[in-house]
């Protein structure tokens, strides 16, 4: 556990130093994830200009759901998403066969050889308008709230990471999935909304079939501990049991896949 966690911090570190090279990028950067957050912002104030809520939710609510929005776009493209993509780059090129030369486990080492440094931006200005928003909306952030939150959050990166390994994995049967991929943002894009505006047969489509529920609506409903976010008191147990079984069944895919890779020389 001990050099896992070193191998993570020697990984950012390098990140850090490749990214240092380009400072100026970082305020370019900085201004890019501002105007996606202005724009989500717009969005909304477009919509409350028109109604007081939506589905019970008020424009506090809102802000709370903007906020995991973002917080959970930006840790999936700071370390998910380069990943995976480099997973998948290296099993067409055949490059992954050097990846299999390291004396770390596979899985482990594909997860966290990357990170793109810049995104923390995102990560950070979401959660600082979930926390405000939260705190409009109560006058204050409890602090049983916010623990439940961040179980919340974990939970809802290893549903993504989960899915995402997933994807990575079916690299070892079919060669190109860029499509599915686009598949996998359409989808993630209904979580810049409560759950609760769509249709009952897509309510139970996006929270038991595509789990968009768990990723973003109830990590919001968890901070809020709003009775009108509709969140039940089993839901951090269902999460956490969603979180678990799709992390070994990616997991089991992967390794499946592994075994099939016959490497670029063969």
């Amino acid at each position: 556990m001990i050099r896992a966690v070193r191998l993570i911090g020697l990984f950012i570190r390098v990140s850090v130093q490749n990214f240092a090279a380009y400072r100026f990028d970082f305020f370019v950067r900085l201004f890019v994830s501002l105007g996606h957050l202005f724009g989500e912002l717009l969005a909304v104030a477009t919509v409350f200009s028109n109604t007081e809520s939506l589905a019970g939710w008020r424009v506090e609510h809102m802000l709370v759901l903007v906020g995991v929005f973002r917080i959970v776009a930006g840790g999936i493209r700071m370390f998910i998403v380069p990943n995976m993509r480099k997973v998948m780059e290296d099993i067409r090129s055949g490059s992954f066969d050097f990846l299999l030369l390291a004396p770390l486990d596979a899985q482990f080492h594909v997860s966290v050889r990357e990170f793109v440094v810049w995104r923390i931006t995102d990560v950070v200005l979401g959660a600082a308008l979930a926390l405000y928003g939260c705190h409009k909306l109560l006058g204050t952030i409890p602090l049983p709230q916010v623990v439940l939150f961040v179980f919340m959050m974990i939970a809802s990166f290893t549903i993504v990471y989960a899915v995402w390994l997933t994807l990575a994995a079916v690299c070892f049967w079919i060669v190109r999935i860029e499509n599915i991929e686009m598949i996998f943002w359409n989808i993630f894009e209904a979580g810049r909304f409560p759950i609760q505006i769509y249709p009952p047969w897509m309510q139970w489509g996006l929270t038991y079939l595509i789990p968009v529920a768990f990723i973003t609506t109830f990590p919001a409903a968890s901070l809020l501990g709003d009775p009108v976010t509709g969140m039940s008191p089993r839901v951090p147990l269902f999460a956490s049991i969603l979180a678990l079984a799709a992390l070994l069944l990616s997991s089991w895919i992967f390794r499946r896949g592994l075994r099939r890779y016959s490497g670029a020389s063969a």
